[in-house]
């Protein structure tokens, strides 16, 4: 039995590059060797009992339109369990070595989207490597799926049954906030997928109709004020300038991590500033981090705002192990140019307290939700519009707190990694488990080969911020007490803006239309238009083409121009 992929599933499976796999990929490390028949048995029992483990995709003849899951006729599960192993040293290095270069193996389309690789002679011990496509979830529900075939009891009895998909892991320790912001906001969600629908209705209509303008206007009466802002606000923002973080891109990766970092260090530095999540203090620790790698680039960073996209959940609480992509994504900036930890933290906590209240990820839900109806050409366009800004995806999971058995074998470790898109060469991973924090990185070879300095960046700004805790110091006032940066940004942005639309021929002719009527003393007519669809009859001020009633429609009338212009950069 066939079942059509829904649009946000399909926009991944078009969003395949040569260079940018859209494969997700984790690694279960264990101290101990895992007995392969239990695994095989583990697997079959308990991940492909998930029927879309067992379906390929079936593309449509056309081209156009989404695709369908197919059950695999010839389904072996043999086909999708590989066992390899490390040179004799069996290193950290070694295993980081073999599953960058196994990363950049596409996936065989002939049957269904995901692998395992059983790696040997590491250390004592191996390493259970997972490659799934992207399409046929989200990280959030791959960690939760890929965890439910593990046990809590070491002493748990071979899987000799296949039992119905285990809910065990849904007490995951909510770590951070960012993945659960949106539970219960079901009519927001609803509002921001009729808006995603309304926005690829018309940049269709601009694509098959190029002279096509004039329904700009209905489709600005259609969307809602925060719409418009947020689709302006990312008109307007600056794409990220190329660092080592952002650029062209080559087929090869380079994945590596952290050793595990105690929570209770982390929780210690985020007690010290009132109010501070654990959240803030890791993505506060990156951002230095990245900070000390670009210095060692040669990159000025003293002005450097990077943004980074990150995925947001918006599931409701009890569904995580309905398989599928069923999130959202923000643009978070983080302060490279602060120097001063401290204030870095703070700044990186303001930004987050912004986000969690902003529309933005309700509004971007609806967009990435519609948009795989697309053709692919397209998709793929909007996703480079708007992917291009960022210079990395950085994603967090929460994990379970106590320790899991996989196979009889207790996990030591656990670690995933997300693809990226566009020119986008950097993803951090964040996740927990048992108590500890691990933190990955993957990057292009090309731009970063040495992701190895970027990690001690890492340790080297915890330490820092453990030093400062230690010592008192961190209750010292930073050196800088109020930074203007922002500010200066935005005043700027604000006066390029200015600049812009006082360079559109048609404003200009407006305006000096207006300017001769005044110089001649006689009244402007407001621009505004009422809700009968008649123009205002009353008197403009001064100072602007609106009368004091209609004033909030300049900021409307300048928010839907923003939105006009990228619609004509996604059908051009």
């Amino acid at each position: 039995m066939s079942e059509t992929m829904t649009n946000a599933d399909n926009f991944w499976l078009c969003m395949d590059d040569p260079v940018n796999l859209m494969v997700i990929t984790g690694v279960m490390e264990f101290e101990e060797p895992l007995e392969y028949n239990r695994l095989y048995a583990t697997i079959d029992t308990r991940l492909a009992c998930f029927p879309r483990f067992k379906k390929k995709v079936e593309r449509p003849f056309s081209g156009i339109g989404a695709g369908k899951w197919v059950t695999d006729k010839n389904f072996d599960l043999r086909s999708h369990i590989h066992r390899i192993g490390l040179p004799a040293s069996g290193e950290k290095s070694d295993l980081q070595e073999v599953i960058s270069a196994l990363q950049t193996k596409s996936l065989d389309y002939n049957k269904p989207l995901w692998d395992i690789y059983l790696i040997e002679n590491y250390g004592k011990g191996c390493a259970l490597f997972f490659r799934i496509h992207h399409c046929m979830a989200d990280g959030i529900a791959l960690v939760h799926v890929i965890l439910s075939t593990a046990d809590t009891d070491p002493n748990a009895p071979w899987p000799d049954i296949k039992p119905k998909p285990s809910k065990r892991p849904s007490d995951f320790a909510p770590l951070f906030v960012l993945n659960s912001m949106m539970d219960g906001a079901k009519d927001m969600i609803n509002t921001g997928q009729k808006i995603g629908k309304t926005v690829i209705k018309e940049i269709e209509k601009i694509v098959t109709k190029p002279g096509y303008v004039k329904g700009l206007g209905k489709f600005s009466a259609s969307i809602s004020s925060d719409a418009a802002k947020v689709l302006s606000k990312y008109t307007i923002m600056p794409s990220d300038p190329p660092t080592a973080f952002k650029g062209k891109l080559g087929v090869q990766k380079r994945m590596i991590w952290t050793k595990p970092i105690p929570l209770d260090k982390i929780k210690t530095v985020g007690k010290a500033i009132s109010a501070t999540t654990l959240n803030d203090v890791l993505i506060a620790t990156v951002t230095g981090a990245m900070r000390r790698y670009l210095k060692t680039r040669n990159t000025p960073v003293n002005e450097l705002d990077l943004h980074v996209a990150v995925p947001v959940n918006v599931r409701k609480p009890g569904t995580e192990f309905e398989l599928g992509n069923k999130f959202s994504l923000v643009f978070l900036r983080l302060p490279i140019y602060l120097e001063d930890p401290v204030l870095r933290l703070k700044e990186v906590k303001r930004r987050m307290d912004q986000l969690k209240v902003s529309p933005d990820p309700y509004i971007n839900f609806g967009l990435l939700t519609t948009i795989g109806a697309l053709p692919a050409t397209i998709a793929q366009k909007v996703a480079q519009l708007f992917g291009n800004k960022a210079s990395g995806v950085l994603t967090n999971v929460p994990g379970p707190r106590e320790s899991l058995y996989f196979a009889g074998k207790k996990i030591a470790n656990l670690m995933f990694w997300v693809p990226r898109s566009g020119m986008i060469g950097l993803g951090i991973s964040i996740m927990s488990y048992n108590g500890n924090v691990t933190i990955g990185i993957a990057c292009d070879d090309g731009l970063m080969p040495d992701p190895e300095t970027l990690l001690q960046g890492v340790e080297q700004e915890f330490n820092e911020l453990i030093d400062l805790v230690q010592s008192g110091k961190i209750y010292d006032d930073p050196l800088v007490i109020n930074d203007r940066y922002e500010e200066a940004q935005q005043a700027k942005m604000f006066h390029e803006s200015e600049l812009s639309e006082e360079a559109d021929p048609s404003y200009e002719i407006n305006s000096a239309s207006e300017h001769k009527k005044r110089e001649n003393s006689e009244p402007v007519q407001c621009k505004a238009i009422t809700k009968e669809g008649k123009q205002c009859s009353k008197t403009a001020t001064e100072e602007s083409r609106y009368c004091h009633l209609h004033q909030s429609h300049k900021e409307q009338d300048s928010l839907l121009k923003d939105v006009e212009q990228i619609m004509k950069e996604l059908a051009s």
